[in-house]
């Protein structure tokens, strides 16, 4: 016998096995376990403290997810005909877990897409061209009510597909197929960190892609209710493994970070080109004062922006919050002229993020910087960081000293 026809023999046999009424309570056990185990995710997401836009959307993700679960009980119930079993209720059970697996699809895609800070996003118009599919789904859904057949037929024992239900599938998958192809192209454009959660990213929509058929072959068997928990906790201990390394304010890596990477740099051997730089905003406490502490953490998110930018578009360098208002950028410089290029770019991003966020007041950053050299006090990490921090001092008071100098002579 084929290969072929041995495997649909195991797989009818299986689908003849689940279709019993006796698996019933197993089938609704799993629905409701899967829910309460989402459950408890998306209530730890709810009382979090980060609120960002993708931790929003991930919410809506768990919460359709729940309602996916708890309709694949009702469509058990009716299969078993503990619900009564005829078209009306068969097709409505069928469309809400099919509408409801649209959802999460067309969730998996925005979450990713927020989480990876996607420019196309913060797009309202963009938003609203993405749902369309998904709207056209449900609508396609609604319509095919009134037409039996056309979604599919369930006059029968088993139900028969109609000629929509391939295109409907197709729109489906091309949310998770999207998102993992977008997450690997911008792969080459992130920073270390951001490359660190890549995988996790990409991977999350490729479970829906691989479950999503299979649970098409036969949706008695619950591959996806048991892999949308896989999923969840997946994305949830990559989330919480994020919280030790990342700074809650600005999202950017965080002084552990920092230290974790600059011993890795250490023991790859002597970092002769490695250089650090201490960049501190001067006035925060000045804005603070004068305009809330609010206005102060706004200026130091669009500082942790604009460093973000410049090390995806002028240097692969690394960037952390180091404590308060004192960021930390590690980076590999070969010359004296490619370090000062360096500093004045850092300044002429920030002076560009601050233009274009309009803001009442000025802002101005000090950056000192420190090089590793060998038998010093800069050839271990506390040393190269201190010694940065002392130049960022010196260079301030200079700034200082010169302005005063010259409201004198003014």
């Amino acid at each position: 016998m084929p290969l072929l026809s041995i495997m649909s023999s195991i797989w009818n046999e299986t689908a003849a096995v689940f279709s019993n009424a006796g698996y019933s309570f197993f089938k609704i056990e799993a629905h409701i376990v899967c829910a309460i185990v989402v459950i408890i995710l998306l209530y730890r997401q709810q009382n979090s403290s980060d609120q960002t836009e993708a931790r929003l959307v991930w919410s809506h993700l768990l919460f359709v997810q729940i309602l996916y679960c708890m309709a694949g009980v009702i469509r058990v119930l009716v299969d078993v005909s503990i619900i009564p079993k005829n078209y009306a209720t068969r097709y409505t059970a069928a469309a809400i877990t099919f509408g409801l697996f649209g959802a999460m699809c067309w969730l998996v895609f925005e979450y990713v897409e927020f989480y990876q800070r996607s420019e196309m996003m913060k797009s309202k118009r963009v938003r609203f061209l993405v749902a369309i599919p998904f709207v056209f789904n449900i609508l396609m859904l609604i319509v095919a009510g009134f037409f039996p057949g056309l979604f599919a037929d369930f006059s029968g024992r088993t139900y028969t597909r109609g000629i929509l239900y391939p295109v409907m599938m197709l729109i489906n998958f091309a949310y998770p197929v999207a998102a993992v192809i977008l997450s690997v192209r911008r792969r080459a454009r992130m920073t270390r960190y951001e490359r660190d959660t890549a995988p996790v990213m990409a991977t999350y929509p490729a479970f829906f892609m691989v479950c999503g058929p299979l649970q098409d072959l036969n949706w008695r068997i619950p591959f996806l209710c048991y892999i949308i928990v896989i999923s969840d906790i997946f994305v949830y201990m990559s989330y919480a493994d994020s919280l030790v390394s990342i700074d809650p304010l600005t999202k950017i890596p965080n002084k552990n970070a920092l230290m974790q990477r600059l011993s890795e740099r250490f023991r790859m051997g002597d970092p002769e080109t490695l250089h650090v730089f201490a960049v501190d905003v001067d006035s925060l406490g000045r804005i603070n004062g004068n305009y809330g502490r609010n206005e102060g953490d706004r200026v130091l998110i669009l500082i942790a922006e604009a460093l973000r930018k410049f090390s995806k578009d002028e240097h692969k360098c690394d960037i952390f919050r180091y404590y308060g208002d004192e960021f930390i950028l590690s980076a590999d410089i070969q010359s004296d002229e490619e370090r000062e290029l360096f500093t004045e770019h850092i300044r002429n991003y920030v002076s560009n993020a601050a233009m274009s966020a309009k803001l009442p007041f000025h802002i101005r950053i000090t950056i000192g910087f420190a090089k590793y050299k060998l038998y010093s006090k800069t050839e271990t990490i506390s040393g190269l960081i201190d010694e940065a921090e002392r130049s960022l001092y010196e260079r301030r008071e200079q700034q200082n000293f010169n302005a005063l100098w010259k409201n004198a002579e003014a």
